[in-house]
């Protein structure tokens, strides 16, 4: 999949600088229909959180996720197996919203709510997540995150992967800052949704066809190395870069072939590629900015960044 640049342009206008689009009146102020995954599980706290928000902002949720953590399965679907889909409810707003989980991947997840359970009308938003942990980088290939929001745009449906840093430095507290981010990564969320909404054109898509968003917001400690909301840095619309967040080592251990696959983070433990892309995801998180990067998930051209900058523009 490749970043896709002019689209890019189009939502960052709308959302940090002055432009020229009006406001949406009241009766565009609809709620949305938006189908959530997560390749953490269907108990995954992001999640979880981030259902709540949206429920509470009058949106019409749906969950399908698997039953246990799929994490770094990509776009992998189980096929010519059985799967369990064990349905749910939850409290949504005013309304009860239903909720399955489902064994298997979390692009089988997506595939099973667009088909199974939402039928013949889809929604206006696929959205997984929230991760813990950032998909950036060599991540994006690997990501069950971004792997669920790809199988929807594949199926012609808008999406956006949705992932909240850890800090190296926050390592010595189990990463819980990232935990702290998560209301307000959830809540920026809720924004840009509302954004994508006013800034579409009657009777259009939220999104540009074929195009799914990777979101990645940003753990920014201050001195007492507590999460700080107000140094967060407005968001940018970026590439996939190529510099490593895990890297995988196998050890033996024992003489009948079996090894220990373990996933070592950048910079905590190991010293992995650095960046060399313009314009980075993972160099704008660094930075303490919220990444946003559109994706083509055809491969065939880079979908472009002018729209998506034009369409964050905040009027």
């Amino acid at each position: 999949m490749r970043a896709h640049r002019s689209l890019g342009l189009f939502l960052l206008a709308s959302f940090i600088g002055a432009g020229t689009e009006a406001h949406a009146s009241p009766a565009e102020e609809r709620p949305l229909r938006l189908l959530l995954t997560s390749d953490d599980g269907i108990n995954g706290s992001g999640l979880r959180l981030l259902r709540d928000t949206l429920c509470a902002a009058g949106h019409q949720v749906t969950v399908v996720a698997p039953a246990t953590d799929r994490s770094g399965s990509s776009g992998a679907l189980s096929l010519n197996v059985y799967l369990r889909a064990t349905r749910s409810e939850f409290s949504c707003g005013a309304t009860t919203g239903e909720a399955w989980a489902v064994t298997g991947m979390p692009s089988d997840s997506v595939l099973f709510g667009l088909s199974a359970v939402l039928g013949d009308v889809p929604p206006d938003l696929v959205i997984s997540g929230m991760n813990s942990g950032q998909n950036v980088g060599r991540a994006v290939n690997h990501s069950g995150t971004v792997g669920a929001a790809v199988t929807a745009a594949e199926e012609g449906v808008p999406a956006m992967a949705v992932s909240i840093s850890i800090h190296m430095q926050d390592a010595s507290t189990g990463f819980s800052q990232t935990g702290a981010a998560a209301p307000h990564a959830a809540a920026f969320v809720q924004e840009l949704l509302a954004q994508l909404r006013d800034t579409a054109r009657p009777g259009e898509p939220l999104l540009p066809d074929r195009v799914a968003l990777n979101v990645n917001y940003p753990v920014v400690l201050d001195a007492e190395g507590k999460f700080a909301p107000a140094l967060v840095r407005s968001p940018r619309v970026t590439s996939v870069g190529h510099g490593e967040v895990v890297r995988a080592r196998y050890y033996p251990v024992d003489a009948n072939g079996i090894y220990l696959a373990a996933g070592h983070i950048c910079g905590l433990d190991i010293q992995c590629a650095p960046e060399t892309e313009k314009d980075a995801d993972t160099t704008a998180l660094e930075q303490g900015a919220i990444s946003i990067t559109p994706l083509s998930v055809d491969g065939s051209a880079s979908p472009g960044q002018g729209w998506l900058k034009s369409r964050l523009r905040r009027p």
